[in-house]
């Protein structure tokens, strides 16, 4: 049996597993999933690394999951609370940016390390967020639809603010015209995907339906039409997700949207987790443990929980539950990821503030499924 084809073998057997433990002992299956991954990752067994072919499969699980995730909501339902959703994303990364710059700051570093470890801060990952309101079949809720508004908005605003960033460090300026652009191409992307795809995709799909002969044409052409809203996302500087994300919206309006989505599910079964699971895999918990990293870790743990709890008063009432929200917007899964690696390869971040960033990705991408389930059984 090759490397690949035994990754393969450990994770889909520990991803089940660690679903089937996560039920019974009443956690979200994310969780379980995640830990899974860093007890067969290096950290642990070293029995599954860092191997290409699992990338790939995980970014076509988080793709498949963004896509069942627009399936189930609408662009009128997501417009009932945009403006609640882009308020929410504006705090979000103003509080936290903001306050992990004070935190680098007072630790003794200079502006520009202060500049990406606020940066990283701010952003979120709705692929977490949206794995748990699936599965807790609770997308139809207001605050599910504030949240993943606000993850597209955090998107297009982090996009910006990285851009700026990174041109501030490696040339000490950034010009207007070059934010505008991003911007520009940014908005554009998702205004021209969104009205072509519902004018377009709900008459295409009811057209192939009537003529299609072999078992599998619609869930095959709406995994298609997924991965080519997210390529086209990744052009935009987006991530992919966010493309798959309104191919989902676009399709939502599709007289074929039920039976699509019961199609997609076995194949989301297979992939979805493997995401989540490279999440642990990556996770190097033998550096966490250092005492240079923990200190900084834990204050930049804090400003980045409290700036993401703030984010939540810009929520209208109708939004639906603060809380609900604020917890909502917690995870920083493989948005913050990124922001960190850029920063280590810039040479702004150092092994040990690289390290800290990791704890805070991983601590609030634990944390969070258990704090939303929680709250919403009490609501």
């Amino acid at each position: 049996m090759t490397d690949v084809l035994f990754d393969i073998l450990v994770v889909l057997l520990a991803a089940k597993l660690a679903a089937e433990v996560a039920e019974r002992l009443r956690f979200p299956t994310v969780v379980g999933e995640i830990l899974a991954g860093i007890v067969v990752g290096p950290s642990v067994l070293g029995l599954v690394g860092g191997d290409a072919t699992l990338r790939v499969l995980g970014e076509i699980g988080v793709i498949l999951l963004l896509l069942e995730v627009g399936l189930q909501m609408n662009l009128a339902g997501l417009g009932s609370v945009g403006r609640a959703s882009l308020a929410v994303a504006v705090i979000g990364i103003a509080a936290p940016m903001a306050a992990g710059a004070g935190v680098a700051a007072a630790f003794g570093h200079d502006r520009n390390t202060a500049l990406f470890l606020g940066a990283a801060l701010c952003a979120t990952s709705v692929g977490i967020t949206a794995r748990v309101f699936s599965d807790l079949r609770v997308l139809g809720r207001a605050e599910a639809r504030t949240v993943l508004g606000a993850a597209v908005a955090d998107d297009v605003l982090g996009l910006v603010i990285l851009t700026v960033v990174v041109r501030l460090v490696s040339e000490g300026s950034v010009s207007v015209l070059a934010v505008a652009g991003i911007v520009a191409l940014a908005v554009g992307f998702l205004v021209v995907t969104a009205v072509f795809g519902t004018r377009f995709a709900p008459p295409l799909f009811s057209f192939v339906h009537r003529r299609a002969r072999s078992a599998g044409t619609l869930v095959a052409l709406a995994l298609a039409f997924a991965l080519a809203f997210a390529e086209l996302a990744e052009v935009a500087r987006l991530a992919p997700i966010v493309g798959a994300f309104v191919a989902g919206l676009a399709l939502s309006g599709s007289d074929q949207s039920d039976r699509i989505r019961r199609e997609l599910a076995p194949v989301g079964h297979l992939f979805i987790p493997v995401f989540f699971l490279q999440i642990g895999i990556d996770a190097e918990i033998g550096a966490f443990a250092r005492p240079a990293v923990l200190g900084i870790a834990g204050a930049l743990l804090a400003v980045g929980v409290a700036g993401k709890l703030v984010a939540a008063l810009g929520a209208t009432r109708s939004a639906g539950d603060r809380w609900l929200i604020g917890l909502g917007m917690l995870p920083r899964g493989e948005v913050g990821l990124i922001f960190a690696t850029i920063g280590l390869r810039e040479g702004v971040l150092t092994e040990n503030l690289y390290a800290a960033l990791l704890v805070v990705v991983l601590a609030t991408t634990l944390a969070a499924p258990p704090l939303l389930r929680a709250r919403l059984v009490r609501l």
